[in-house]
């Protein structure tokens, strides 16, 4: 008869190999998974840059209001991402329920330990929900025949006050938006922008107030383009889609929006 305590030993052991063998293999798997996407992302990026240009080389319409065909490209674009908005926002929902428990004096430890394995186990899938997100935006950009400046410009225009709010709650990606890059590259815009309407002989009162607004996005490191208030020629260009532009706005993907995928060796930066 098999020794009882070596048929324990030997079980155990097994699981040991198994659990080994899944610690090893999981990040592996994971990288595989998340690589993918970004690595497409980043050929669909510079597919675009090619047709369209850098995000921050993109110059605005003169008056700065975008177009009506412009507009509903964008809307396109933000229609292809809500399966990934939906993705997100599950994840994100993730950590606030566990987040909440926080809050109350008295928990009941299984019902955290089953939320914690809940948040974990959606945090094992955020990794490649972000490269589908980038892979997705990417490709949704040429199929609407859009580069990513002009994105960014009518992104930052149409949620203009939602980039100013606070978040509720815990976040996956941080409270920002538009991070020094992209300001910066949004600085440039406006720069393009003014140039263009100065040698189209705008309006005098036209071109003082777009050079005010550039000085001032210039001056100060956080501010966004007429965080103080948009032109009414741009928020009558808006009008006619603003509540289809509302519905399509997504919280928890807002971070990544605007942001671009590099190549560094074997790794990719997101920035």
């Amino acid at each position: 008869m098999e020794d009882k305590t070596w048929g324990c030993l030997k079980q155990a052991a097994i699981g040991c190999g198994v659990l080994l063998v899944i610690a090893v293999a999981l990040p592996f798997v994971l990288g595989v998974m998340m690589m993918g996407p970004f690595k497409r992302a980043v050929d669909t990026r510079m597919t675009i840059e090619e047709r369209f240009g850098p995000q921050e080389a993109y110059v605005p319409p003169p008056t700065g209001a975008p177009a009506p065909d412009r507009i509903e490209s964008f809307l396109a674009v933000r229609r292809g991402l809500s399966a990934q908005c939906a993705d997100l926002t599950d994840a994100e929902n993730q950590v606030r329920k566990l987040e909440s428990f926080d809050d109350q004096d008295e928990v009941d430890r299984i019902e955290v330990l089953k939320q914690a394995f809940s948040t974990t186990r959606s945090m094992m899938g955020v990794g490649p929900l972000i490269g589908q997100f980038y892979e997705t935006r990417n490709q949704s950009l040429l199929d609407a025949e859009m580069g990513l400046g002009e994105f960014t410009y009518i992104f930052v225009l149409a949620y203009n006050d939602r980039l100013l709010e606070e978040p509720q709650g815990e976040t996956l990606f941080g409270p920002r938006i538009t991070n020094q890059r992209v300001r910066r590259a949004l600085l440039s815009m406006l720069d393009s922008q003014l140039e263009a309407l100065q040698s189209q002989g705008g309006e005098e009162t036209d071109i003082e107030k777009l050079a005010a607004e550039t000085a001032a996005v210039e001056s100060n490191g956080k501010r966004i383009p007429w965080q103080d208030g948009l032109p009414s020629v741009i928020t009558d260009a808006l009008a006619p889609y603003r509540q289809e532009l509302d519905e399509l706005y997504c919280p928890a993907m807002a971070p990544l929006e605007l942001m671009i995928n590099e190549r560094h060796g074997p790794a990719i930066e997101s920035r």
